[in-house]
């Protein structure tokens, strides 16, 4: 059994936090060689390297963010224990790391941080923002709570992972008021313009691809883009027509920015998932969320 030395792991902690050894030496009123020293004995006793050299600056590796997090519970925990023991009251702040895959509706997202603070108004949430490969990894190494997707984990990684389908949003086709006038007979006439679709990862561009196919409809492709701000924006501006969700051009069909077109296809969706890592000890908004939150429309 390993006997962790509390003193290294908060030593660890302060030089985490503040970012470099530099700035925990005033922390610590310790000189930096004795920090140094500190950490290494730690990386030794836990057998991981916790800490990267990067142009002078110390970057978390996988191990040590999952270090830290235990050491924020440790050492936060031990502070409420001191205020409990001397009748000072402290309000436990709830933090949350969550990432957001770029091709989940930004008006999804919103939904997901207001109910966060609905169930806790104190809380602190982090939100990281980019492809699903990279927030996986983050959740395997629990540098993230939870990670907010549009895009199914792959088969090969599905083990390590849990998650629950929130909602499933229909998709629309939608254009500037000028790409629409051409568009006279839907489908069909999809032909006459140019399309954006979601990169080829989203499940919206395969079932766009299928409900195409079966009408036998083949539309001159101007793009395909991964961030679906992106793609609404390029909608507006006049780029191509492309298929959204709803709940994501709502103000634009309201204001006239953009026109639906047709009435389908309504077989196509835009399913989102909530996917945590397989593991007993879950964030309690974490929890939260997989248990009660689901997309209504």
């Amino acid at each position: 059994m390993i006997v962790l030395n509390h003193h290294h792991l908060y030593y660890f902690w302060v030089v985490a936090r503040e970012g470099s050894i530099a700035k925990a030496c005033g922390k610590l009123y310790l000189a930096q060689p004795t920090i140094s020293a500190q950490i290494i004995q730690l990386e030794k006793s836990l057998g991981k390297k916790l800490f990267e050299r990067e142009k002078k600056k110390l970057i978390l590796t996988e191990d040590g963010r999952l270090v830290l997090e235990y050491a924020d519970a440790i050492f936060n925990t031990a502070q409420e224990l001191l205020d409990a023991v001397h009748d000072r009251p402290s309000p436990r702040v709830m933090r949350v790391q969550l990432g957001i895959v770029d091709q989940v509706s930004k008006q999804v997202a919103q939904m997901l941080l207001r109910e966060i603070y609905r169930f806790r108004p104190d809380a602190q949430v982090t939100v990281f923002e980019g492809a699903l490969e990279p927030m996986l990894a983050q959740l395997k190494s629990h540098a993230t709570d939870l990670v907010l997707s549009n895009i199914e984990v792959p088969i090969e990684a599905a083990a390590d992972y849990e998650k629950v389908e929130i909602g499933a949003l229909s998709i629309i086709f939608v254009a500037s008021p000028a790409l629409a006038r051409q568009v006279r007979a839907f489908p069909g006439d999809l032909t006459k313009i140019p399309l954006l679709l979601p990169t080829r990862a989203s499940p919206v561009w395969a079932g766009v691809e299928r409900y195409l196919n079966e009408r036998k409809i083949t539309p001159s492709i101007s793009g395909e883009i991964q961030d679906v701000e992106l793609l609404r924006l390029l909608t507006i501006d006049g780029m191509g027509a492309a298929p959204l969700n709803p709940l994501t051009v709502k103000e634009d069909l309201r204001s006239r920015r953009l026109v639906r077109l047709g009435r389908g296809p309504g077989d196509v969706k835009d399913p989102v998932w909530l996917v945590s890592p397989k593991r007993h000890r879950l964030n309690p908004i974490a929890q939260h969320l997989l248990r009660n939150f689901r997309l209504r429309m």
